[in-house]
């Protein structure tokens, strides 16, 4: 039972970086949810900001307790920076001149620093700093993650990741660093990103792709344009996984369009909740993570993509998923993340 559950049967509620490990200064795990599964599932928060967002449990209220559940607390310090520049600027600089500027730039597929408003580019040291900090961060945060996974600390069980922003580019080099080593296939199960700030090219996506034993989910939004805007310097070279989808013949990876739900990037916080339906992952109202094509969504060529609703459909929507089972089964992102013992 030890070694299936972890040294000495603690599994990751047990493990804490004693101390740094290279530039990190902060790595541990907090449970979501109580009692032994034989299956895990790691949340990673993308930044925190002050009030209901203060706290790296805070996005993941709604995450049905389906397994063994975490979230990873990392480098807190500098996540708390980023948040506040990040809401800095979106209150004191966006205005509506510039959001309808940006609307050309960012939806047109203009992504280099001479499309944005002037105004934006004075302001870019409110946020750069904290913003590269964070990035070098979460890399070295990713590869520990990595290590912390390959030794088994969570024991013989498989592990799910799922993060938004920069967690999602933990999780991205976390499987970069697992990919780099043999004997790591199979460690992770299936994994969910939302708004990426990494790299979206078919080479890197496949590369990561033989560490995961499931499926590969990437939440972008086209109208994401502060992730555009804070990937301005390198945007024009390469991909952005949360700003389109994933062109790979690998029908694991799945590209989900959040394109109506997250309209900027604070929304991957705000709107967690819808997000996680959206996705296939269970939550504590829609346990089931069925979630109905007909009306609501679209497939084509892997990639989902939502549709706007109004409220009264999302309730007629939340109402009738009970009776779509069968139909749900069918699709491929069904009861992600619920292997259950």
């Amino acid at each position: 039972m030890a070694s299936l559950f972890g040294a000495a049967g603690a599994g990751l509620t047990g493990y804490k970086m004693n101390k740094c490990v290279g530039a990190i200064e902060e790595f541990e795990f907090l449970p979501l949810n109580s009692g032994k599964h034989l299956h895990v599932t790691i949340a990673v928060t993308g930044w925190l900001c002050s009030g209901k967002y203060s706290s790296f449990q805070a996005p993941w209220g709604s995450l049905g307790e389906c397994g063994e559940q975490y979230c990873l607390v990392w480098e807190s310090r500098f996540l708390r920076d980023l948040g506040s520049a990040m809401t800095s600027l979106l209150d004191g600089l966006v205005s509506m001149v510039a959001q309808e500027a940006l609307k050309y730039t960012v939806l047109s597929g203009i992504v280099t620093a001479l499309t944005w408003p002037a105004s934006l580019l004075a302001a870019a040291s409110v946020i750069d700093n904290p913003w590269c900090v964070c990035l070098n961060r979460s890399a070295e945060v990713g590869k520990h993650l990595a290590q912390v996974l390959r030794s088994r600390q969570q024991g013989k069980r498989p592990v799910s990741l799922i993060g938004f922003s920069l967690g999602a580019r933990v999780i991205y080099y976390c499987l970069q660093e697992l990919a780099s080593d043999q004997g790591s296939e199979g460690v992770v199960e299936d994994v969910v990103l939302l708004g990426a700030p990494v790299d979206g090219s078919e080479k890197a996506w496949e590369r990561m792709a033989k560490v995961v034993a499931g499926k590969i989910v990437n939440g972008y939004s086209r109208g994401d344009w502060l992730l555009g805007f804070l990937y301005r310097s390198s945007a024009a070279q390469l991909s952005v996984a949360g700003l389109h989808p994933i062109n790979i013949q690998d029908q694991r990876i799945i590209n989900v369009d959040l394109s109506s739900v997250v309209k900027g990037h604070l929304d991957y916080m705000r709107q967690m909740d819808t997000i996680l339906v959206a996705v296939g992952v269970p939550t504590k109202e829609v346990p089931g993570a069925s979630f109905a094509i007909p009306q609501s969504v679209t497939v084509t060529k892997g990639t989902v993509g939502i549709a706007d609703e109004t409220t009264n459909e999302r309730q007629r929507l939340h109402e009738s998923r009970h009776t779509h089972t069968a139909a749900s089964s069918e699709n491929p992102l069904n009861e992600l993340f619920c292997l259950t013992a």
